[in-house]
């Protein structure tokens, strides 16, 4: 019976809302998981940060104290020793802080989803909160395996810069990549499985999108302002 119930497939943005909030539910566990491990480099970044942009004060006064013209500015940054130092430091140390936390986030998300997309409920929270669930091509729910080949083929949306996740957005049949790999649909079901686009997003999910855009824009001025006020002091103190 449920496979003769029409599905709709389920809108991109509808699908971004559903992942960002399971995401934000998983990220404070693998968070946790990951502290020990990272919580070393991860308090070493920000003095390294400050480091490798004095560095880079330094080599840009250093550089127009040499009257070195602007076209070959650029040059004389990546071959200077000490800013190519403080840069191979502090990559080390990224990678160090980062990939706890990315192999806890991985395995985490893969545990979650598999057992949620293969449940009777065929969702996970973030996607019931939607009205969305995941299907086979004959509309019935997912296997562990096919959940789990799923859950794997989303790394190749991920490989291509997010363009699998973006071939979401192609009519009539809505699959991101590794839906197709995986033959699986993120459809729309109960009141909300009227049409087959992005109309019917709630305004809480609106807002909630708004307010990751506003933040990553926050943190993105933020980071950048704190970057050009490290260089300009550096050069301050080079040059005067």
């Amino acid at each position: 019976m449920a496979a003769a119930v029409p599905l709709h497939p389920a809108g991109f943005w509808q699908r971004s809302v559903a992942w960002s909030l399971d995401a934000a539910m998983i990220a404070p566990l693998a968070a946790a998981v990951a502290w020990p491990f990272m919580s070393a480099p991860a308090q070493a970044l920000p003095s390294q940060t400050t480091a490798l942009l004095q560095t880079a004060g330094q080599a840009i006064a250093d550089a127009i104290v040499d009257v070195v013209p602007v076209p070959q500015l650029a040059a004389a940054l990546l071959h200077n020793p000490a800013l190519h130092e403080a840069s191979v430091d502090l990559q080390s140390t990224l990678w160090s802080a980062t990939w706890p936390l990315l192999l806890a986030f991985a395995l985490l998300s893969g545990a979650y989803h598999v057992a949620c997309e293969s449940s009777r409920r065929q969702a996970t929270p973030g996607q019931r909160l939607l009205g969305l669930r995941v299907v086979d091509p004959t509309g019935h729910a997912l296997t562990p395996g096919r959940a789990l080949a799923r859950h794997l083929a989303g790394s190749l949306s991920w490989a291509t810069l997010n363009i699998g996740h973006l071939m979401a957005t192609i009519e009539p049949q809505r699959l991101a990549l590794h839906d197709r790999l995986s033959a699986t649909r993120v459809v729309k079901s109960g009141p909300m499985a009227t049409g087959d686009t992005d109309a019917g997003l709630p305004i809480w999910a609106r807002t909630w999108l708004g307010a990751l855009g506003i933040g990553a824009l926050t943190l993105t001025v933020w980071g950048v302002t704190s970057a050009m006020t490290v260089m300009r002091i550096a050069l301050e103190q080079a040059l005067f």
